[in-house]
């Protein structure tokens, strides 16, 4: 059994791996990743490999590698990097090492999918856009904030518009934290709309992140929801 882990700029995810499966644990808020936290979490796996995604921050890093090494101080922790070609898929980067590994593993996992040309959405902390044609080389992406990152924004620079943290129908609104939240979430849509109408017409789209059933539920257009497609680019990695 393989332990995976992504650590985001939000929350920890991870999985373990067996026979070519994937068990998902529950995720943890970055701000609630402890040495106790991940003890009580991970103390009853034997894991015969670790491997991890990071684009979270160094310090949790940290705590995470102390507690492994803790409970498993022998096993072989692997770390993923973004490569120029690799399972299948061709870096589109000019420096590919500056595509993020997060991006980078939830493209191999999409590309051992299908042979179509693909666009993959992480709607994350940031949302990110990644289209992969059929020969599986990367044409490039977008990033901009996220649903969360957008309310924040408007939140703590403006002095009138509250931090929206309820849930509302995707509609015209008559009140702002409505309008707050129904706008962030059309100018998310109106991103991956604008993208999808300048690719081939039978290229299958891929939403996957934390915000992306939110997302999902507001696209008129047929697409495949994956949650965890980074893990699964990790587990295949790892193999």
């Amino acid at each position: 059994m393989n332990l995976l882990l992504d650590l985001g700029n939000s929350s920890l995810k991870w999985a373990t791996a067996e026979d070519q499966s994937l068990k998902f644990g529950k995720s943890l808020p970055n701000i609630e990743i402890t040495p106790q936290t991940l003890r009580d979490v991970w103390q009853d796996l034997q894991p015969e490999k670790i491997g991890i995604s990071c684009v979270g921050k160094a310090e949790l890093l940290k705590v995470i590698l102390a507690v492994m090494r803790e409970l498993w101080r022998e096993i072989p922790i692997h770390f993923a990097t973004t490569a120029s070609q690799a399972f299948g898929v061709k870096n589109g980067y000019c420096q590919p090492e500056k595509l993020g590994v997060d991006r980078w593993l939830a493209l191999i996992a999409v590309r051992q999918k299908t042979n179509a040309p693909v666009c993959v959405v992480d709607c994350g902390t940031a949302i990110t856009v990644d289209v992969l044609n059929a020969a599986g080389e990367h044409q490039g992406g977008l990033i901009c904030a996220g649903l969360s990152l957008m309310k924040t924004a408007l939140a703590f620079n403006t002095a009138n518009l509250p931090l929206a943290a309820s849930l509302y129908n995707g509609k015209l609104a008559i009140e702002t934290e409505a309008a707050i939240y129904n706008g962030t979430l059309f100018a998310a849509c109106g991103l991956i709309e604008r993208v999808i109408q300048k690719l081939p017409a039978n290229t299958v789209l891929f939403l996957t992140g934390g915000d992306a059933p939110i997302i999902a539920a507001q696209l008129a257009q047929p697409l495949t929801l994956e949650t965890n497609l980074v893990l699964q680019g990790l587990a295949i990695t790892l193999k």
